[in-house]
């Protein structure tokens, strides 16, 4: 039982560090090629909704944030995020929040550029899952995993 739990500390910074290497290979590619935003959601299939949930990573003693996601990605290149973060032992906050912009897909990563503060998150798709690691855009304290899938080609779905 305590090697499984040395592990898990071990295999998350895994997950950060790629996520990490990916996001700036992504930048380094898109500033090359241009954005065609509504070309590329239209070429990877990305148009629909995503539901899911993210999670803090490596909680330490700063309490715990999780909670649901949503988004909605049309075929004009843009998406609109929810992030309704659970109200949980150790946390500070419960609560919504709301994001719009441009979402781009680049091979196997897609890169979501928020409109108003124009802070970047880059997730891996695999079929119908995109993942990954972020910044908690509410708190902008603590890094979290991306967990989300597909649930319906239009987003104008629920």
């Amino acid at each position: 039982m305590r090697q499984s739990i040395s592990v898990v500390p071990l295999t998350l910074a895994l997950v950060v560090l790629a996520a990490g290497c990916a996001t700036s290979s992504t930048k380094a590619a898109s500033a090359l090629a241009g954005d065609d935003s509504a070309a590329s959601v239209k070429e990877s299939d990305l148009k629909g909704t995503w539901r899911g949930s993210f999670g803090q990573v490596m909680t330490g003693d700063s309490g715990q944030v999780q909670g649901d996601i949503v988004t909605r990605i049309s075929d004009d290149g843009t998406y609109k995020t929810t992030w309704t973060t659970k109200l949980v032992a150790g946390s500070s906050r419960g609560g919504r929040l709301e994001m719009a912009g441009t979402v781009v897909a680049d091979g196997s990563y897609v890169r979501f550029t928020d409109a108003r503060s124009g802070g970047r998150m880059t997730l891996r798709r695999d079929g119908d899952a995109l993942y990954g690691v972020t910044i908690d855009p509410a708190g902008k304290r603590v890094t979290v995993a991306i967990d989300l899938h597909k649930v319906s080609p239009s987003p104008e779905a629920p």
